[in-house]
């Protein structure tokens, strides 16, 4: 069948060639097809902010275990609850924060981060970027994933 297509054993063995590399192109990693991030067991590195770039010495983070989530929010350490579907429904209640002192840009940069985690209603996990989303599907936050996260005590 292969000499109807290529008369010449060279053209028979570029087609073999073309096609075993069409077919190695098209693999699967199976480990990533297997196992999709999810929102707990990775801290998450704040990137943009009602979408512009947060630039800052030290990120503001966010860790979610099943239902608790608690992170760093540009002064203080911060902890609530939220809910989070496989639907990409999201929710979060009784945050609060320590209470250091902060001033100039990072307290603005907290403050607007909390902000935009009330307005949270959504969101979406796009290769390794965690998206925070309003109702109406426009990007709040963009976070990063950093690292796995530390297990939370009990």
């Amino acid at each position: 069948m292969l000499k109807t297509f290529f008369p010449s054993v060279s053209a028979q063995m570029l087609g073999v060639l073309a096609f075993l590399a069409i077919i190695s192109a098209c693999s699967l990693d199976t480990e990533k097809a297997v196992t999709p991030m999810t929102l707990s067991g990775t801290q998450w590195d704040l990137k943009t902010l009602s979408g512009q770039t947060v630039k800052t010495d030290k990120l503001p983070t966010i860790q979610f275990d099943t239902s608790r989530m608690n992170g760093y929010a540009g002064c203080n350490q911060f902890f609530g609850n939220y809910t989070g579907s496989s639907d990409g429904v999201f929710s979060s209640s009784g945050i609060g924060a320590t209470k250091m002192a902060c001033m100039g840009d990072k307290s603005q940069l907290e403050q607007q981060f909390f902000a935009q985690l009330a307005k949270t209603s959504q969101y979406a996990i796009v290769l390794d970027q965690l998206h925070l989303l309003d109702n109406d599907r426009n990007i709040l936050m963009v976070l990063s994933a950093a690292k796995p996260a530390k297990p939370t005590a009990q």
